[in-house]
């Protein structure tokens, strides 16, 4: 673990008015854990991150990065939907990330194409005409290959 996050967490756990023990009791751990997540001897998982970041009212990135995180307007509303203010905004943001979504689809190309659908057509299709059932299973087998190629084309942009 880093030296600049154990010291976040100690600086949180104290502005907070919280002893080891009673930030162990308060989110199930072990006092000894909490004292090793403070020295920067060990980390913790997902899950006490998450406690962590609720019990202090942060958000995970000001928990874990040193310079405090600055939300937009839209981040706020999606990484923090029953914060005071922000239900007002939550349809138009949400409409917002749905167009950004929209857009990259149309970038890669690959996205739009129902391949999978496509596939159970073509299935049915040489089943029926040619009658080779026995062979047309074999129009699956790219499936996979197309989901990863798609994942790693958007993983990219």
């Amino acid at each position: 673990m880093d030296v600049e996050i154990a010291n976040r967490l100690v600086g949180l756990r104290k502005k907070n008015g919280y002893s080891q023990e009673d930030l162990a009791d308060k989110i199930g751990v072990s006092r000894q854990a909490v004292s090793k997540w403070e020295r920067a001897e060990s980390s913790p998982d997902t899950d006490n991150l998450i406690a962590l970041a609720r019990l202090y009212n942060v958000s995970l990135d000001e928990l874990l990065y040193a310079e405090k995180a600055e939300a937009s307007p839209k981040e706020a509303t999606v990484n923090e939907p029953g914060t005071p203010g922000n239900n007002n905004n939550n349809n138009n943001n949400d409409n917002n990330d749905h167009k950004f979504r929209d857009d990259n689809r149309h970038r890669t190309g690959m996205a739009a194409f129902p391949y999978p659908i496509v596939a159970v057509i073509l299935f049915f299709l040489i089943g029926y005409i040619s009658g080779h059932w026995e062979y047309a299973w074999l129009i699956f087998l790219p499936i996979p290959v197309y989901t990863g190629i798609v994942r790693a084309t958007r993983k990219r942009e």
